[in-house]
């Protein structure tokens, strides 16, 4: 055992010694030290790497997660040669500023005296030119480095180095802070500094712009002259003196903004309401000064704090969750101060505690704060009546988070909790998901509503809004408007959303010698504003919204906030409520309950129409509707596959209740995709056909023409898959063919015993029964385990082997694999809703760009589908069907398919060494799997799960996604457009052959993308006295010939639901020359090459065959 208090020995002095078991060094001789040397792999550790695994166990999650942080921090750490480049410009740059002489001139601001002097423009909108002030240029006397970079926990990523100068106290009068005055002054001591900035070759590129979006407060950005400017971005602001204003004339209660201002009215209020928005953008620069001397005592000299701000800082940039560097670097002081973390923890323990802290705070009700004296400043809840957020600063005046809107605050917080749940979650690397993963709002949100006029929008809400409210927010009136929509939204959603998170988009840059209002014109600048909802699946879809009893006060409340939406109902339990019912029947219709809230809501509060929103939630809906049968109850695939579920239900009662068998039937699984509500166009009820050629109960396919002479194809019917198992017996015979024979007479008694016992009709085969059931046609098997093992025993040299064939892992997976996947992915389906229509988009999309089966296999894009949920990190499993499909494309597009793999664990009852076992058997399955899903069913009964798509069309799949959202993502967020269905056209350009067929000869022709809806009469009475013609697609029946007849010399690629072209590429060898053999003849010509014989691979005739063996079927072959 090593002793480490009695040794300390160097990574670098494990090479010349060994360790004994009493801690002392051994020294060697140097044939000894040499042979060490090269067996350095297997020697003893040093005391330093026994003191680091110990400090990994006991200060982060893992060793990996350690190496993944040390490199990470390691990535964002500022170069030092930057850093050098910088120190040597910010000399000559402060040389420059303090070369700007004082000026002695008073200006009159409602003039142009002083823009006609410094030439350029001041950063001010047209309101605050009404503002009379006199300013005079007082010369600064310090320019300072401050914020992350300062402090040594910048980001070299998008780096912006931040300057302040601290304006002298004299600048300003003791009523400067009255009406924008300040705000004023501030904006012509800016001026005054660009004006010579713009002078210098130092600097390129200088522009105003907005501390966070207020256009009250410019600031300057410039770039470096030389190579600094691709590395940084320099930002200056300007901050006052600590003794320019006294504190308390900007406590929360104060009035600073006159409304006879505001409002332009002679008629002065003798008692203006508070003003704590207007009056926190003036203590911004008040307190600058003594909340970075904080900043500074804290966190310059602590280098794991400093590491734990650059990783939080990390995080949220990768969440887009807009919250300043500046306010993480003062929630990392207060825990400091409140000795919830401290310097001797590790940077992960640091995050991890700030992270379960913030989850559990409640700062829109017990507000923190930072200022230690408290007696003499106001209360938190005076700052609670006046603000939704409140951190207060060391000053105890100050709220750091005066312009954070509840939604931010709650998302933080959300956040905050999925961070912890993943660090605690062992089963997978959180690293990833946590600082490496960017969160786009297109993937977050389960719907994002948009406004279409911003300005109608503003103009609508801004009517509406109280008068004290507006002098608040005084001339920041987005942020107004931004909060408003946003308590409207909040109190109408209530339980039905987790989150609402505003996003404003407001950032504007202009040049110094142009003003304001010319700049925005020429830029065509437009302020945008949308909202990011997490829905609630619990609650979102419910069409009732239950209020207060009619007799209690809130009632008349609901009322007033409802409007005529509001009813008195009377429910089963006997209450009498205040009720809005919202329509929607099937679960399509109830997803979209909450955007008819909203634009209920938005037009009776402040009469913005329906047509003036956004929603971006269910624009695919309509591909999840049966064309065929637009308006019925059964359109929708889910509203189908539940028909179907409920009549399979009362079948297997029905099988499960049957006398006189030998055997008792035990289980009936499903294994058809619809049981797992992911068939992307599920069987319908139809009525038995008109005069059919029957045989018993099923029904012959019909030879008819139509009037164009093409042949008449029966409706398409599919059949429902099941398999049944039997109970326990030992009398199963050891032979493959009498096991067979015996299977059949089962099929034959239980297709008999239905008939008797139930009416059912019923067909036998050797291989299956088919039954119809409520006019749907079920299609059952009885699996056995004894089979599987029959099919693989051979017999070598008289021993008895079992080996894996081809059609035993096709039995297994098909009697043991699917049913039980199929059970799990409806119970997935049960959890989460908007699996089921999530998948069947997927293979809607899969199959629009020709990638059916058997180049993108249905149960690996099913699985695919299914990591969304089971894997969602950082998000949560969507609620919108639409959002899903994004996130599956997602998926498929950015994963390296070479090396990860997914373990799908629907029970959650995998330990970790159980989850590796799976991972290392899939990496090293023999028939190489191109998509690593594994699921937990597997490991019962082992990877019988199908391989995946072939690479090359892997690769022709993540490509067509990627371009997919990037067309989503200008579609949604950039324009306004509602129509997504392009993205499931096909590009036929890059294939050689097209084969085009007769549109009425394909099955489901009218379910395409792009089929228009046709509105059928109701469907009469289903007959169920006739199974009618199932399974009968002569396309892939054209599709199995070519493949097996052509499969070496091209692929071929189709559209499964609808699809009437047949696109072929050749093969990349197609056109080598070959060598004349006799048993690879098939299709080649003689050609002379250099006075050679040699043979190529006839395309013409290839063709030629395309168009003989569909005759009838094919309409055109056409070469590109």
């Amino acid at each position: 055992m090593v002793k480490r208090k009695n040794v300390s020995i160097s990574e670098d002095d494990g090479e010349s010694g060994l360790i004994n078991e009493n801690g002392k060094v051994i020294f060697e001789d140097k044939e000894k030290k040499k042979r060490i040397k090269t067996k350095s792999l297997y020697r003893q550790p040093t005391v330093n790497e026994l003191n680091r695994l110990q400090e990994t166990e006991t200060l982060f999650n893992s060793n990996l997660f350690r190496l993944q942080v040390e490199e990470i921090l390691q990535e964002v750490k500022v170069k030092e040669k930057v850093e050098k480049r910088f120190l040597q410009w910010f000399t000559d740059f402060k040389n420059h500023l303090d070369s700007i002489p004082t000026d002695d001139t008073e200006y009159d601001l409602t003039e142009h005296t002083l823009t006609k002097k410094i030439k350029v423009k001041l950063p001010i909108s047209e309101e605050l030119k009404k503002t009379k002030c006199v300013f005079k240029f007082h010369k600064f006397e310090t320019v300072d480095i401050v914020g992350s970079y300062a402090l040594g926990c910048a980001i070299n990523s998008k780096l912006v180095v931040d300057l302040q100068i601290t304006v002298p106290s004299q600048t300003y009068t003791k009523n400067d802070s009255i009406n924008y005055r300040y705000h004023k002054k501030r904006a012509a001591y800016l001026a005054y500094i660009a004006s010579y900035l713009s002078k210098s070759d130092i600097i390129v590129d200088l522009n105003y712009s907005f501390i966070n979006g207020c256009e009250t407060k410019p600031i300057l950005i410039l770039k470096p002259a030389g190579k600094l400017q691709n590395h940084l971005s320099v930002r200056i602001n300007l901050v006052c003196d600590t003794d320019t204003f006294k504190l308390h004339r900007f406590s929360p209660k104060r009035n600073n903004l006159r409304q006879s201002w505001l409002f332009s009215t002679t008629e002065s209020e003798e008692t203006d309401s508070p003003t704590p928005y207007y009056n926190s953008s003036i203590l911004y620069d008040v307190t600058a000064l003594n909340n970075e001397k904080l900043l500074r005592d804290t966190l310059l000299n602590s280098e794991n704090l400093k590491q734990a701000v650059v990783l939080l800082k990390i995080w949220l940039r990768q969440r887009n969750i807009p919250i300043s560097g500046q306010i993480v670097n003062n929630i990392v002081v207060y825990y400091v101060q409140t000795k919830r973390v401290n310097n001797i923890m590790s940077s992960y323990q640091i995050v991890r505690n700030i992270w379960i802290a913030l989850k559990t705070s409640e700062w829109d009700k017990k507000g923190i704060s930072l200022c230690k004296a408290a007696d003499a400043t106001p209360s938190l809840e005076e700052f609670h009546q006046n603000f939704p957020i409140v951190f207060i600063d060391s000053t105890g005046y100050y709220n750091i988070c005066w312009q954070i809107c509840k939604g931010t605050y709650y998302a933080l917080k959300r956040e905050c909790a999925l961070a912890v749940e993943m660090l605690d979650n062992v089963k997978i690397n959180s690293f990833i998901p946590l600082f490496m993963t960017p969160v786009k709002m297109l993937m977050k949100f389960d719907h994002i509503l948009r406004f279409k006029n911003m300005e109608l929008l503003k103009t609508s809400v801004l009517d509406k809004v109280s008068k004290d409210d507006k002098l608040n927010y005084g001339l920041d009136r987005l942020m107004l408007v931004t909060d408003t929509v946003y308590s409207l939204l909040a109190k109408g959603l209530g339980d039905r959303v987790h989150l609402i998170l505003q996003m404003v988009e407001a950032d504007f840059t202009w040049p110094v010698k142009k003003v304001l209002s010319a700049a925005k014109t020429d830029s065509c600048y437009e302020e945008k504003l949308a909202f990011g909802l997490i829905l609630n699946k619990d609650n979102a879809l419910n069409p009732v919204e239950k209020g207060p009893p009619a007799n209690l006060p809130e009632a008349l409340e609901f009322r007033a906030f409802w409007g005529d939406k509001s009813e008195l109902r009377r429910f089963q339990d006997g209450s009498i409520t205040e009720t809005c019912v919202w329509e929607g029947e099937a679960t399509a219709e109830r997803r979209g309950i909450t955007k008819q809230i909203i634009n209920y809501l938005m037009d009776l509060k402040y009469g913005v129409k329906g047509s003036d929103l956004f929603h971006v939630m269910d624009q695919l809906d309509s591909v999840l509707v049966r064309k065929q049968y637009a308006g019925e109850s059964s359109a929708h695939c889910e509203e189908a596959c539940l028909d179907v579920l409920r009549a399979f239900d009362e079948l297997r009662r029905d099988l499960r209740q049957l006398t006189e068998l030998p055997l008792d039937i035990s289980a009936v699984y499903g294994t058809s995709s619809v049981f797992s509500y992911s068939r992307p166009v599920p069987p319908v009820a139809r009525p038995a056909p008109r005069q059919p050629y029957r045989r018993a109960g099923a029904c012959l396919l019909k030879q008819a023409s139509r009037r164009d002479g093409l042949p008449s194809l029966p409706h398409y019917t599919p059949v429902s898959r099941a398999v049944i198992e039997l109970g326990h017996s030992g009398k199963w015979p050891g032979d493959i063919e009498a096991f067979r024979c015996l299977k059949a007479a089962f099929h034959l008694q239980i297709s008999d015993r239905l008939t008797e016992q139930y009416s059912l009709i019923t067909h036998a085969y050797p291989s299956h029964v088919d039954v119809l059931k409520n006019g749907l046609v079920f299609r059952l098997a009885i699996a056995h385990p004894k089979e599987i093992t029959l099919l693989k025993r051979e017999i070598e040299n008289g021993v008895v082997k079992h080996k894996d064939s081809e059609e035993s892992a096709r039995l297994q997976r098909d009697t043991q694999l699917m049913p039980r996947l199929r059970g799990a992915l409806h119970g997935l389906h049960q959890k989460y809703p908007a699996f089921g229509p999530t998948a069947c988009l997927f293979k809607r999309w899969l199959s629009s760009h020709l990638l059916s089966p058997p180049h993108f296999p249905s149960v690996t894009a099913e699985l695919m589908a299914a990591t969304v949920f089971l894997h969602p990190q950082p998000f949560t499993p969507p609620t919108q069907p639409t959002i899903g499909l994004f996130r599956v494309l997602r998926l498929l597009a950015a994963t390296d398919w070479t090396s990860e793999v997914f373990v799908l664990d629907f029970n959650d009852d995998l330990t970790r060494e159980q989850i590796t076992e799976l991972e290392q058997a899939a990496r090293a399955d023999p028939r190489g799997r191109s998509v690593c899903i594994v699921t937990a069913q597997e490991r019962e009964v082992g990877l019988a799960c199908e391989p995946g798509p072939p690479p090359p069309a892997l690769r022709r799949a993540q490509a067509l996604a990627a371009s997919a959202l990037a067309y989503l993502e200008n579609s949604l967020l950039n324009e306004f457009n509602d129509n997504l269905l392009p993205m499931f056209v096909p590009s036929l350009s890059e294939y050689d052959v097209q084969i085009v067929l007769h549109p009425s000869l394909v099955p489901e022709w009218a379910e395409r993308v792009c089929a228009p809806p046709r509105r059928r009469p109701p469907t009469p009475h289903v007959g169920d006295e006739l199974i009618p013609v199932v399974d009968f697609h002569p396309v892939l029946t054209y599709l199995d010939d070519l493949r097996s007849a052509y499969g070496d010399f091209a692929v071929f690629f189709h559209d499964l639901y609808g699809g009437e072209v047949i696109a072929v590429l050749w093969k990349p060898d197609v056109d080598e020359y070959e060598d004349f053999q006799a048993l690879n003849a098939n299709a080649l010509i003689p050609e002379t090459v250099d006075g050679e014989t040699r043979y190529k691979v006839n395309k013409e005739a290839i063709i030629e065959d395309f168009r003989i063996l569909g005759q009838g079927l094919v309409k055109s072959v056409n070469v590109l």
